[in-house]
């Protein structure tokens, strides 16, 4: 869905280029440039750029060139606007926003500006499944429908784990990774075929569940297929493509006699000794191949 300047503004004031309201907004991030730095900035085009107060000092405070060519370099760059937090406006910066057709926006309240930015442009998706966070790290839980995720999940909760959301997984990219929440009805329930809907906070207290976590690792359960592989040793890291990011994956073939939820839990610490750099697999393979060697 198109997100144009007309949209995040809301009822700020234009000062210029405004026949340029309908410019398409294409990034989340506020770029809050350094003037005195501007030729490092390289690709700006389709986002907002704010200049602060002192920013708009140093330009106003220029000599006529150098403040011109800055303003046309700016405008070179196409940004999707140019938004003024206060102090005083240089003309030359709206004359040349207005034969670029960007505009320029006199805007008080840059949090509200910053937050809308992130509701309309930060990747979002649902997904069926369950986050549970297992010794810190965010453990998403997919495969077929009655396959055993949920049952998973709350043994997980029981060995005091936390859950985040079942059923539904609403995934969002930010700074940090990405980020599963439940949906605004979901959170705290946990369906189990038999049981029904359960209140995992209201059973086992507010320590049972968390409101968010960053996604650490993503494991897909699936019956035991007779003839399948199945990595034995972990040499190849799998990876799993969410919102453009490629996450650490492992598929749990589900047989009886195997504790998925104990499974679950070493997987998630060898992803913390993954992130410090300890492979055991390759470690083994490395002194297999010194052995074999000599």
């Amino acid at each position: 869905m198109k997100v144009t300047v007309k949209d995040v503004i809301s009822k700020a004031a234009v000062l210029a280029g405004g026949k340029g309201i309908e410019r398409e907004v294409v990034s989340p991030q506020i770029i809050r440039p350094d003037l005195d730095r501007w030729a490092g900035y390289r690709d700006i085009s389709g986002s907002i750029v704010q200049l602060t107060p002192a920013q708009n000092s140093l330009l106003s405070g220029m000599g006529t060139a150098a403040r011109e060519k800055l303003c046309r370099a700016i405008m070179r760059k196409k940004p999707a606007a140019v938004v003024l937090s206060g102090g005083k406006v240089c003309r030359d910066l709206l004359a040349c926003a207005e034969s670029a057709r960007v505009p320029v926006v006199k805007c008080g309240n840059i949090p509200r500006l910053a937050r809308v930015l992130r509701e309309r442009l930060t990747p979002r998706t649902g997904i069926h499944g369950v986050l549970v966070q297992v010794f810190g790290v965010g453990v998403l839980i997919i495969g077929e429908s009655a396959i055993g995720k949920s049952e998973a999940a709350l043994d997980l909760v029981l060995r005091g784990h936390k859950l985040v959301a079942d059923d539904v997984v609403m995934l969002e990219r930010t700074d940090e990774g990405i980020l599963g929440r439940p949906t605004d009805i979901g959170a705290d329930l946990l369906e189990i075929r038999g049981l029904g809907i359960i209140n995992v906070k209201a059973l086992y207290g507010d320590s049972a569940t968390i409101e968010a976590s960053v996604v650490g690792i993503v494991v897909e359960l699936e019956e035991w297929k007779e003839g399948a592989y199945y990595s034995l040793l972990g040499l190849r890291e799998r990876r799993h493509r969410l919102l453009g990011m490629n996450m650490p994956y492992l598929k749990l073939p589900i047989k009886p006699g195997r504790n998925m939820a104990t499974l679950i839990e070493v997987a998630a610490r060898n992803q913390t000794l993954k992130q410090r750099g300890i492979y055991t697999a390759r470690e083994l393979g490395r002194k297999l191949k010194k052995r074999l060697s000599r």
